[in-house]
């Protein structure tokens, strides 16, 4: 934990810069809690629009858990795009050679993905103001959920060549995390059966459930071991693609 705290001090600020000057990097980066922030006021205004059809105060906590899913997905894309361009210029190489370990740096870019999703899900919730969920189970969501940044990260680091295709691959990531929206109306087992497709479910299950005031704590469990498994798979890839 030295060499990544070593790590958060001198890359944490070029880093900074990076996404600073990226204004494409930097909407990803804030684009959720935004989203967040304009859906107190848009939803309940949709709910007056269709109130004659349908009860939308029903699907408040699936359309924010939605927004739980994706946040760190955008920020696994950000950190992925930052892999892929230090890879092609070297600076993945010069690390191996370099005081600083290539452990340590990717050590330090996963977690702080993972630090941030957790921080901005802990804002936008609340921002939003739309379901009431308890610092609890609030915590709880954003943690797990943040283990999906790591996942997108090491996967565009692990399979993609270059920028374009990252960025061209992005909606097909969305999608991806957007599953679990469609698994809310999936029954039993076969709901379960997309989660291994879709880990993100259990993060965004455990919000659902939380905003209907009886949360599934024990989803905490598979959909931890479920990410973590996944997570150390694609480090072992990342491994062997960087010489590690």
């Amino acid at each position: 934990m030295t060499a990544v705290s070593r790590a958060l001090r001198v890359l944490a600020p070029n880093d900074w810069r990076l996404v600073w000057r990226d204004a494409f990097l930097l909407f990803a980066l804030v684009i959720m809690p935004l989203l967040c922030l304009a859906l107190r006021w848009a939803l309940p205004w949709a709910t007056t629009l269709v109130a004659e059809w349908v009860d939308l105060t029903t699907y408040y906590g699936l359309i924010l858990g939605y927004v739980v899913g994706q946040q760190p997905v955008m920020l696994g894309f950000v950190i992925g795009i930052l892999f892929i361009e230090e890879r092609d210029e070297g600076t993945l190489l010069a690390l191996q050679a370099s005081p600083l370990s290539l452990r340590a740096f990717l050590g330090y870019r996963l977690l702080m993905a993972m630090g941030a999703s957790a921080v901005l899900t802990c804002i936008g919730v609340p921002l939003a103001g739309v379901v009431t969920v308890s610092a609890a189970e609030l915590v709880a969501t954003a943690l797990l959920a943040s283990l999906a940044a790591p996942i997108v990260a090491l996967g565009y680091a692990v399979f993609l060549q270059n920028k374009v295709q990252a960025v061209t691959s992005g909606k097909l990531v969305q999608g991806w995390a957007g599953l679990p929206a469609f698994l809310y109306f999936t029954p039993a087992p076969w709901c379960w059966l997309g989660s291994v497709l879709a880990p993100v479910y259990y993060p965004m299950r455990l919000f659902w459930t939380a905003a209907d005031g009886a949360a599934e704590w024990w989803l905490i469990v598979p959909g931890a071991a479920l990410q973590l498994t996944l997570i150390a798979w694609l480090l072992r890839r990342f491994a062997r693609t960087v010489g590690l």
